[in-house]
């Protein structure tokens, strides 16, 4: 009968860097450091064999994605104030053409 001991993960060869990545990527504000450390820790996981790769790519497309909600939010909104002061007449300051500041 084969052994059936199981094999325990070794967690000082996890990279440091690869937790911080995915850390900082779960906060969303972190996004940046998320995606400049899953990139470092990447390079380094390949020269030196460490584990923790799925963790870095992990925080690096979490970064990622992170980044591209917040522009795409952030264009959303400015569309829906360009419409808003399309359609309602405000122009930043008040609302002369609707009459009320007259």
């Amino acid at each position: 009968m084969a052994d059936t001991k199981s094999k325990k993960f070794d967690f000082t060869s996890l990279s440091t860097l690869a937790v911080v990545s995915i850390a900082s990527a779960l906060t969303s504000i972190g996004a940046v450091a998320a995606i400049i450390t899953g990139h470092v820790a990447l390079t380094q996981i390949k020269k030196s064999g460490e584990s923790g790769r799925g963790l870095a790519l992990a925080g690096t497309i979490i970064g990622y994605v992170t980044i591209a909600l917040w522009v795409l939010g952030s264009i959303a909104f400015a569309v829906a104030g360009a419409y808003l002061r399309g359609s309602y007449g405000m122009d930043g300051m008040g609302m002369h053409r609707m009459g009320w500041n007259d």
